[in-house]
């Protein structure tokens, strides 16, 4: 599963604690993009993409 990266869309169902690192940085640089439009539950969820991200750096074994 590592090589496909799904849509946010299709990810809007999974625990962000399942989403690969593929699939986290994308969603990050996408919400960063639309940054500008997002509304609180966009903001919310960039957020939560970004903790999940720097949690991850701390922890790597935690990766699976």
């Amino acid at each position: 599963m590592e090589g496909t990266i799904r849509l946010l869309q299709q990810l809007s169902d999974v625990p962000i604690e399942r989403w690969t690192e593929g699939e986290l940085r994308r969603a990050h640089e996408t919400l960063s993009d639309a940054s500008p439009w997002l509304n609180s539950q966009g903001v919310s969820l960039h957020h939560q993409v970004i903790d999940e991200l720097k949690g991850r750096e701390r922890s790597p074994t935690l990766e699976t």
